[in-house]
């Protein structure tokens, strides 16, 4: 391509765009000074409303790592206290059954002295009615033993079976902790929200309207050899 037609296009794209900046500032934004410092102010004003919406996210993110907190803390400290009373509850009922139980063997191994005693007694008197009152008496002892020992199973009872077993008080734990998660989850959610609403990906409006504006002037087809012109050159 020659030189005096690369001069030619460079000419005409200046001629354009001096077109352009004249025509569209007049048209466009009236009062050109005026308008430059609506446009600044309104660009500020959209900076500083983000700014506010992000700190209103922020606070939103706060307020829920301090809900999750106090959620965790309260949920744990019953947890820890439903288990720790499980352990008391059980511990005191076993060391009372315990000691019961042996008082039971060790009066059963004195009944068994007093036993074989009566029997030797009886060996050397064959005293019948000595015999039979011992025996009465012994009969008597064995049956308190055994109510002490019902007493025994009673109290066992409650730690055989309570209130919550620690497999309940877990399953309650988490389900307690899912419960909350419900709400956790709808907290999250709405800082998503906040997040999506300050994330514009759309193209700005004014894009079109000035290639539109382009258009209606007239300058498309200008714009069109312009870079046809550039095309050949590079070619």
């Amino acid at each position: 391509m020659c030189l005096r037609c690369v001069e030619k296009g460079k000419r005409a794209v200046l001629r354009l765009f001096m077109s352009l900046h004249l025509l569209y500032s007049e048209d466009l934004f009236g009062d050109g000074l005026k308008g430059m410092k609506h446009s600044r102010a309104v660009m500020a004003r959209t900076v500083k409303a983000t700014k506010i919406a992000l700190k209103e996210a922020s606070t939103l993110v706060e307020s829920l790592r301090e809900l999750v907190w106090t959620d965790l803390k309260n949920q744990y400290t019953g947890f820890e206290e439903m288990l720790q009373s499980r352990i008391s509850d059980a511990e005191e009922a076993i060391l009372e059954a315990t000691k019961g139980k042996l008082a039971i063997l060790a009066g059963i191994g004195v009944m068994r002295k007093d036993l074989e005693k009566a029997q030797r007694r009886f060996s050397r008197s064959n005293d019948i009615n000595e015999l039979r009152d011992f025996l009465v008496d012994l009969a008597g002892r064995i049956f308190h033993l055994r109510e002490a020992n019902d007493n025994i199973v009673k109290a066992l009872n409650s730690v055989l079976n309570p209130n919550l077993t620690g497999i309940e008080i877990v399953e309650k734990f988490a389900s307690d902790l899912q419960r909350s998660a419900g709400t956790w989850e709808r907290n999250g959610r709405e800082i998503d929200e906040s997040i999506l609403e300050l994330c514009d990906d759309n193209e700005p409006a004014e894009l079109g309207d000035l290639e539109h504006y382009i258009t209606k002037q007239g300058y498309g087809g200008l714009l069109e050899k312009s870079a046809y012109s550039s095309s050949d050159e590079e070619a």
